[in-house]
């Protein structure tokens, strides 16, 4: 016990004595007790005396309260994956933790699951089958996990799925404006829509873990498992969404790069496309002439809110260079391209690492300027779901667990395409790519 904790100790037993020396009853009993405790309240001073003269003694360790068992297994990093101080951290992650351990087969926790109520009674039959869903009270966080790691989930507009498909409305027209004349009748003009439709894709990622690491570090590894599942679905939603091909490879996801560099064979025809310069490949950068055609093609549709999207190697060694070579008035133009939140030409700049780091590869869309949420349309079928197995990590002796979404994308605000350049009208996305060398 501390200084503090032994100063702590005497006070209290010193109140308890005078409460005692004010009751008017019992006296004899009550002057025998208060001997009693003087005797402890100099038990205590000597102690105090005698840690001063060692130093302060190492604080004993905090009994574990049976309403936190949490504290058993030590505490949430500060870098957690779970919002909240530290206690609602350590509470969040012991559940998903215990979570983990219920699909596993482990009864104890599936009873301490369903004691605190994060068990629906429509579940409580399907341990065998792994069939548990994840607890509501951490869900949030795997939820804000896959946004912050997912940069087309943060940057789009994301509407719920009920079924496979969804049409969602896309306005192509508004009305029309006209002088009018007194006694003349107005010339009508309608709103007209298409329909964009998202079809749903299933995203798995599967997670061995030896049974001694589930099982003795609850809070660490929870911690672990759920940034580890939704880093790896947040990082194939960029990859099926911004390299994405139309092919089996990206779910039949054609991501923006593609949607925009694939409308039409003639290049230099596709409304929302700029070509960098012929030698940007072999100089693996482009000018700042092909960055402004960018920035003065994306209309300005009201409320669009665009930004560049890119590598961060490519940021740094392609884009980066144009700057440093300015002088003069430009200064500030470097100042703010640098930092955690570089900006260029006054839009914010966003780092994907699954898109192309150089331009070093002829033909090959690289960046992007745009506002996916109007020009995209980002479909979540289903949040994260884990299964666990132990089949294959058997001989390992291991737990597998799978984690799986569902969700739809679709790049639709495209532009289009005219061999008469003043006929060309660009969409809410704008994409470089580089030429055939």
């Amino acid at each position: 016990m501390t200084i503090d904790g032994l100063r702590e100790r005497k006070n209290t037993l010193i109140a308890t004595a005078r409460e005692l020396a004010a009751k008017s009853d019992n006296l004899a009993e009550n002057n025998v007790e208060i001997k009693r405790i003087m005797s402890d309240v100099d038990a205590v001073e000597e102690r105090i005396e005698a840690v001063k003269r060692m130093g302060e003694m190492h604080p004993v360790a905090k009994e574990v309260k049976a309403s936190e068992p949490w504290n058993e297994y030590g505490s949430v990093k500060t870098t957690s994956v779970f919002s909240g101080g530290t206690s609602e951290a350590n509470y969040k992650a012991y559940t998903f933790g215990r979570y983990l351990q219920a699909i596993a087969g482990n009864r104890k926790a599936a009873s301490w699951l369903k004691d605190n109520g994060h068990i629906k009674a429509n579940n409580e039959t399907t341990e065998s089958a792994g069939g548990y869903t994840v607890p509501v009270i951490t869900s949030p966080d795997l939820i804000y996990l896959r946004e912050r790691f997912g940069v087309v989930r943060s940057l789009s507009r994301v509407y719920p799925m009920t079924s496979d498909t969804l049409l969602v409305p896309n306005q192509t027209g508004s009305a029309t404006v006209y002088h009018v004349g007194e006694n003349t009748a107005i010339t009508t003009s309608d709103f007209t829509f298409d329909q964009v439709l998202l079809q749903t894709v299933k995203l798995a990622a599967l997670n061995p873990v030896s049974r001694e690491l589930s099982e003795d570090t609850i809070i660490d590894y929870a911690s672990m498992a759920a940034r580890d599942f939704a880093v790896k679905l947040a990082q194939q939603e960029d990859v099926d969404c911004i390299n994405g091909d139309g092919t089996n490879t990206y779910g039949s996801i054609t991501g923006v790069l593609q949607a925009v560099y694939g409308l039409n064979a003639t290049k230099a025809n596709i409304a929302s496309l700029v070509l960098a310069d012929t030698g940007s490949v072999a100089a693996n950068k482009p000018t700042l002439a092909n960055i402004r055609t960018m920035s003065a093609k994306l209309p300005e549709y009201p409320g669009i809110d665009p930004v560049w999207l890119c590598h961060k190697q490519f940021w740094y060694d392609c884009i980066a260079p144009l700057l440093d070579a300015l002088s003069g008035n430009s200064i500030m133009d470097v100042q703010q391209a640098y930092g955690p939140n570089p900006t260029l030409y006054g839009y914010r700049v966003v780092f994907s690492q699954v898109m192309p780091r150089a331009m070093s590869t002829a033909t090959t869309p690289v960046l992007i300027f745009g506002d996916l949420a109007q020009g995209t349309a980002f479909g979540d079928r289903r949040g994260i779901t884990i299964e666990m197995s132990t089949d294959r990590g058997f001989i390992e002796d291991q737990y597998l667990y799978k984690a799986t979404e569902r969700f739809a994308f679709k790049a639709f605000d495209l532009g289009n395409v005219n061999a008469t350049a003043s006929l060309r009208v660009p969409g809410s996305l704008i994409v470089m790519a580089t030429q055939a060398t």
